[in-house]
């Protein structure tokens, strides 16, 4: 039996399991629905950092300047961003 694993998303690795997950609702969404708007593009680098650092703030108690360095260094490691370089200071 091969074992199956739920898509993630390709700007920042969320694991996508429910439809709210991806964006627009759509299961053949490569982004979830953080980093995508609802039809399926990419919202602006610097806003995902914003929203990614969010998430760790509220959900792990990273401090601010941390979550914003964290999600940085984790979003340019991903496909989605590969090459691009971050003004958000």
């Amino acid at each position: 039996m091969t074992e199956q694993h739920c898509p993630s998303c390709g700007s920042c690795g969320f694991p996508m399991e429910q439809e709210s997950d991806f964006a627009g609702g759509n299961r053949a969404a490569q982004y979830c629905s953080t980093c995508a708007d609802s039809s399926g593009l990419l919202k602006p680098f610097d806003i995902v950092v914003a929203l990614n650092a969010e998430y760790f703030v509220r959900h792990q108690g990273i401090d601010p300047g941390a979550a914003i360095e964290l999600s940085r260094t984790l979003l340019l490691s991903m496909p989605a961003w590969s090459g691009r370089q971050s003004t958000l200071q």
